[in-house]
Order: structure tokens, then C-alpha cells, then sequence
């Protein structure tokens, strides 16, 4: 099973910001591993340095032990001073334990994280950021390599923090927030401090709250389970887990812009291990079985015989086995792609208004059953196409008739007036995959 490597400037933020995600993690059979970066030696009231560390690290293995995690790793470095450490000297040793675990998935706090006054935290986000960056690296820290360890590049990057811009995963943790809530209270001499803070805040202000005071002088897994419950049920409700359910809350990233192609266009490995279920893609706007419903009223019956343009696209027919065979093209089209076999005998009739291709096309608004992009530059792109044809609306005659008359008179120099950059442009003609089409469709028809 996959590995998880959890980067955690102070012994109770994983507790805090990923614990219950951790523990679902391990109940599904994760490895993970828990990167403790400073020594905590501060983090107390009234205690020495000596026994602070002492105290928290063994409450640091009472939670580990709860929430399942299987190793830890000790960085050591002195609590609070982070930011007189060189950001290279850490984004080293993120590296190292990258490449030496190889994980699957990485937590650690959001480099772009607002609201937070850490600079623990804010050293720790910026390094392993940068870390997972060149870890994939061949030539940074070559002697990792001496030891056996090789470039690597992590899967999925789980970004947790105060605040978080542009939060876009809410993993429901119903059944996992217990666990949570008691490896957190696990970390008695940090939580104690932290209640410590909140009553001499309070002193000042000249005011005093008697919960504080009482989990403060005895047990305080009350007030800390109000505070993580109320937070759950607060992500839960603003993504819509459903009645009863409760989150955390994360920026995920994976291959940022390239997911949904990847999404589509990706295989398994025949050697690759069993890998844990990959990032649902966004809901479609209709379910599957108004997908097939909706395919049936668009997709004429009739369509193997004759297929209705508007006059703009009666272009792309003379470049159909080009982008029939194109990876974008069979990707916005697949439905299309799949029904729609271009024979020469094939009927096309010149329509005004929207067709086939409008419906699958990613520019649709469903919504308000129209192009996106703006309904009165196809207007004139369609009759300034039709008019340079010589075609009017209602016409038909075969593709390949169509075809001989488009390599005729769709020249280059045409062509880009037609599809090139500016008000009328065309995504595959940047992609040349219509310039290719055309040239093989003149020469064809020996017009080249």
C-alpha cells in the first residue's frame, strides 16, 4: 500500500490540521510516516526546556499510536527559530526523506496559507514546497544518489493551514473525528499552553472565561472536542458531505491544469501496484442517465447518413480525418468521434443555427442552451464561410463533393482568415490540425 509523509513543524499540527484524514489513512492500510521538524522545547508552562521536550515527545507517540501513524522522523531543529535557518538546508532534508520514502501522498502546511503567524509554519510551507518541486531532480543533491535513492516525484500534495486559499478538498472524516479529537488532546502540555495564552489574552482584556479556566486546571478534551467538531461540521456543510457528516478541510493538488486530461487520457501500468482510488473528477452537470438521454435527442438517427452543419463548420469537414484522429479533438468530441462515420457518400445539409457539433462542444452553456463565446461573432463567421462557398442554407450534397469544393477554394491564406487568431479564431487551427488536413485534402483532389 501507498505511503504517506507527513511534514509537521510541531508535534501536535498533524493532529490539529490533518488527523483524522491520517487515521482514515491508516485504517485503509497506509504507511505513515511523521516528520517532526523542531523540538518543541518551548511549547510549555512553567517547565524546563529539558522536561518540555521530554513531555511532548513522548505525548507526540501517545498520538502517533491513536491516529495509526507507523514511524516518526526526528529533525531536531530548536523550536521558534525556524526563520534563522537556511530555507536550502531544510528544502535538503525534505528532499532526502522524499526520496528515501517515496511516498504517495505528502501533507505539509500551504505555502500561499493566509492568516498565519508561524514562522515555523511559513519556513516549513515555502522549503517542502519547493522540495517536492526538485526531488524529481536529477542533478540536486547527487549525493543522495550514493546512498541508493533516486528522483522522485510525489503524486498528490494535501496542503492543510489557518486559512486556505482556494481550498478545494473537504474528506469527510465522520467516522475517524474520535480519533482526532483524542490524539489532540493527547498533546497535554502543548494544549495546556495554548489555554494559557487564551487566559492571559483574556486577563488583559479584563475579562476571564470559567470553561478556559476549568480545562485548563483539569481536563481539557472537552472544550477541544467542541472546537474540532464545530470546525467539521462547518466544512462538511460548506461542501456538501451530507446530514450528519463531517470534514477536513485542504488544498489538494495532483497535475493541476493537466487533471482532467490526465483524468481521461491516462492507463494503468500492467507493473504497477494496486494504487489507492484516484481524485473523483467533477460531477458533470447531468447524471449518467441524462447523459444518455440527452445523447439520444442530439444524436440524430439518421446520423450515419446525412449530418447538418452551420456554416462555420462546414470547414472542419475538409479536414475530418485529421481531427478525427486527433487526441484534443477526440477528447472534446467523443461522443461525436464515436458516432459519426465520415463516408464520401455522406449527406451534409447547410443549416442556420446551432448543430451537432455546438452540443458537444466544451464552449456550451447547458444552462442557457448557448455558446459561451458569443453567438453573434459565429452569425457572421457563418455567412461571411457560406457566401465564400457559394452555399446557401437548406442545401445538401455529399461530403465528398463538399470536400472537393473546400480544397478548391480554402486556401492557406484563406484558411487563417478564416480560422486564424482574432474574432473568428479556432482552437485546432492553432494546433495545425487543420492545415494538415487541407494539405492532404488538395492534394488529394489535385488542387496542390
Amino acid at each position: 500500500m501507498p505511503t504517506a509523509l507527513v511534514i509537521s513543524p510541531h508535534a501536535d499540527d498533524a493532529a490539529a490540521f490533518c488527523g483524522a484524514t491520517l487515521a482514515k489513512r491508516a485504517a485503509q492500510g497506509w504507511k505513515i510516516v511523521l516528520v517532526r521538524v523542531t523540538d518543541d522545547s518551548k511549547d510549555s508552562v512553567g517547565l524546563s526546556e529539558e522536561e518540555t521536550r521530554r513531555r511532548i515527545t513522548a505525548e507526540l507517540h501517545q498520538a502517533a499510536s491513536i491516529l495509526g501513524i507507523d514511524e516518526i522522523v526526528e529533525l531536531g531543529y530548536e523550536t521558534d527559530r525556524l526563520f534563522a535557518v537556511s530555507e536550502l538546508e531544510l528544502r535538503e532534508r525534505f528532499v532526502y526523506l522524499i526520496r528515501k520514502y517515496r511516498p504517495y501522498a505528502v501533507f505539509s502546511f500551504d505555502p500561499d496559507g493566509w492568516e498565519e503567524n508561524n514562522q515555523d509554519h511559513k519556513r516549513v510551507a515555502e522549503a517542502m514546497d519547493e522540495a517536492l518541486w526538485v526531488a524529481a531532480f536529477d542533478k540536486h543533491y547527487p549525493e543522495h544518489f550514493k546512498e541508493g535513492y533516486q528522483p522522485y516525484c510525489v503524486v498528490e500534495r494535501w496542503f492543510f493551514g489557518r486559512k486556505l486559499p482556494n481550498p478545494n478538498r473537504a474528506e469527510d472524516i465522520s467516522e475517524f473525528l474520535e480519533k482526532k479529537i483524542d490524539a489532540l488532546c493527547a498533546h497535554q502540555t502543548q494544549m495546556k499552553h495554548l489555554l494559557h495564552q487564551y487566559q492571559m489574552q483574556l486577563a488583559a482584556w479584563g475579562r476571564r472565561v470559567p470553561w478556559v479556566d476549568v480545562s485548563y486546571e483539569g481536563d481539557h478534551k472537552e472544550i477541544v472536542a467542541v472546537f474540532l467538531q464545530e470546525q467539521a461540521n462547518a466544512v462538511a456543510r460548506e461542501f456538501g458531505l451530507g446530514e450528519g457528516r463531517m470534514g477536513e478541510l485542504f488544498r489538494y493538488v495532483r497535475f493541476g491544469d493537466l487533471e482532467e486530461l490526465f483524468q481521461m487520457m491516462s492507463e494503468p501500468l500492467q507493473s504497477a501496484e494496486s494504487l489507492p482510488e484516484a481524485q473523483p473528477q467533477p460531477q458533470p452537470t447531468l447524471s449518467a442517465a441524462e447523459q444518455e438521454d440527452y445523447l439520444r435527442h442530439i444524436l440524430a438517427s439518421n446520423l450515419h447518413q446525412r449530418l447538418r452543419l452551420m456554416g462555420h463548420h462546414h470547414l472542419c469537414a475538409g479536414a475530418f480525418e485529421e481531427l478525427f484522429q486527433s487526441i484534443p479533438f477526440r477528447l472534446s468530441y467523443q461522443n461525436l468521434v464515436a458516432h459519426l462515420k465520415a463516408s464520401p457518400d455522406l449527406e451534409v445539409e447547410s443549416i442556420f443555427g446551432y448543430d451537432i457539433f455546438c452540443y458537444q462542444c466544451g464552449y456550451w452553456d447547458n444552462e442557457q442552451g448557448r455558446c459561451s463565446t458569443g453567438w453573434k461573432n459565429k452569425i457572421s463567421k457563418d455567412a461571411a464561410v457560406l457566401d465564400y462557398l457559394g452555399i446557401r442554407t437548406g442545401e445538401v450534397r455529399r461530403l465528398e463533393d463538399l470536400q472537393r469544393l473546400l480544397a478548391e477554394k480554402i486556401t492557406p491564406e484563406v484558411l487563417y482568415h478564416f480560422c486564424g487568431p482574432g474574432e473568428w479564431k479556432c482552437e485546432n487551427y492553432v494546433l495545425g490540425i487543420c492545415q494538415r488536413g487541407y494539405a492532404k485534402l488538395r492534394q488529394r483532389f489535385g488542387f496542390e
